[in-house]
């Protein structure tokens, strides 16, 4: 494997499940082949790793993983944990589009020297490709943030006395939304004006279809004198009917956080309650004061605390997004009960395009029917995957494999357990199903 790598001349390409680098050790195998990679990488070959993220499941893959992840990203290579909701089972390696390898080896000292391992080279640009098309497909966590694809927006708006926060208070949903858009459109110039028109901010607030051309205009009009008066956030000039200019208020050098520019692109402006908006905004400005990768740790009290919302807007709009799977909630245990418990684990797991998802669960039900995949997803709505492909086509497996009476019951015990219990998701589930089978209750 390393002398293949040595051998690299235009790419490398490796998905794998887990790397254990210890980075005082640089005699081991682990070692010599991390440092093959960047070594191809100073050659000039183009080098992408993807690595599995398992931080909500007992075995803690992504702080073994993260340690090789701050190693790559160190030597400048494109490195990327996958979702946080999905198993990366791959170890694969694809070199210069014609040579495979694979098999079960993980990048460990146990996998490398001690364990019973198979693994394969194979040289087959056939195979190479097909494996690349399968990489091009898996959905990776935070991809937008890490590629730059952002619109900045500054952390003071998200302060406690912030604007963000008075447009919460105030339920100023299309005031909220028009800011963001100009954000969007503005690009950096030093006069702070912003390049748009009505049409683009009637498109982009959806009023196009509910408006005509006079009451579109003077609902912007509208909209820019509050961000002008009420909020302090631009400088509009309008007359009615005519061109209208938009220069932002903004301070110099103001550090801030980036919005994936796929929220607007893939519809999450129009598709996402205000407070859901809001707290997709708080999840964003955690993952930019964090150097671990899209994860952050704070209880809804402290979150509501912090940035001057209610504990009702913090739940609310937490749980559309952990609905929609754009972020997962770890919750603590509450052996100890609720007033000791750890606070809760949130990781980003990006933003995707609806259509996407559509497409995918059409070649689900193509395997398993759309009656079984429609009852699978109604399951797992109920541990909040319903938006969440690889969930919901293992709760299709597990129907077709215990039963929908043994899978229903399961369902409603984990259903009877509060949205914020641990036990409520997935795998607590299987294992209910599991020792049922090893009692005999169940048969497959």
């Amino acid at each position: 494997m390393q002398k293949a790598l040595s051998e690299a001349k235009h790419s490398i390409f490796m998905v794998m499940y887990l790397i254990s680098l210890d980075r005082q050790d640089k005699g081991s195998r682990v070692f010599r082949l991390m440092d093959e990679l960047a070594r191809a990488k100073q050659r000039g070959a183009e080098v992408k790793v993807i690595l599995d993220y398992q931080g909500g499941s007992g075995f803690t893959a992504d702080k073994t993983n993260y340690e090789a992840f701050r190693f790559l990203k160190d030597r400048g290579i494109e490195v990327y944990f996958d979702n946080a909701g999905v198993i990366t089972h791959n170890k694969a390696i694809v070199i210069d589009k014609r040579i495979v390898i694979s098999g079960s080896h993980n990048w460990s000292d146990a996998a490398l020297q001690r364990n019973n391992e198979t693994s394969f080279l194979i040289e087959s640009p056939e195979l190479a490709r097909q494996l690349l098309d399968e990489f091009s497909r898996i959905r990776l966590s935070g991809k937008e943030i890490e590629e730059g694809a952002c619109v900045n927006l500054p952390y003071r708006a998200m302060q406690k006395d912030g604007v963000v926060q008075e447009m919460l208070r105030r339920h100023d949903e299309r005031g909220f939304d028009i800011w963001l858009l100009l954000l969007r459109d503005f690009d950096g110039n030093d006069k702070g004006l912003v390049n748009t028109n009505y049409e683009v901010l009637a498109e982009g607030l959806g009023l196009l279809k509910d408006m005509d051309r006079v009451a579109y205009r003077r609902e912007i009009n509208r909209l820019l004198r509050r961000l002008n008066r009420l909020y302090k956030l631009v400088e509009a000039e309008m007359q009615f009917n005519q061109p209208f200019r938009v220069k932002m208020v903004r301070k110099a050098e103001e550090e801030g956080f980036g919005i994936p520019r796929a929220y607007w692109d893939y519809g999450w402006d129009r598709r996402l309650s205000l407070n859901a908006k809001v707290c997709l905004l708080i999840n964003l400005a955690e993952l930019g004061r964090r150097a671990e990768p899209w994860e952050w740790k704070l209880t809804r009290e402290q979150i509501a605390e912090k940035y001057g919302i209610s504990r009702y807007a913090v739940y609310s709009g937490m749980k559309v997004l952990r609905d929609f799977n754009i972020i997962d909630i770890q919750y603590g245990e509450i052996d100890k009960g609720y007033q000791e418990r750890m606070p809760a684990v949130f990781r980003f797991s990006g933003l995707y395009d609806m259509r996407e998802f559509e497409q995918g669960l059409r070649q689900i039900e193509s395997l398993y029917g759309k009656d079984l995949v429609d009852r699978a997803r109604d399951y797992a709505f109920v541990v909040y995957k319903g938006f969440d492909l690889d969930s919901i086509e293992k709760v299709a497996g597990l129907i077709n494999r215990y039963g929908e009476d043994e899978v229903d019951e399961a369902f409603k015990t984990v259903e009877m357990k509060n949205p914020d219990n641990p036990k409520r998701f997935l795998g607590y589930v299987i294992g209910i199903l599991a020792r049922k089978q090893q009692l005999g209750v169940v048969s497959e």
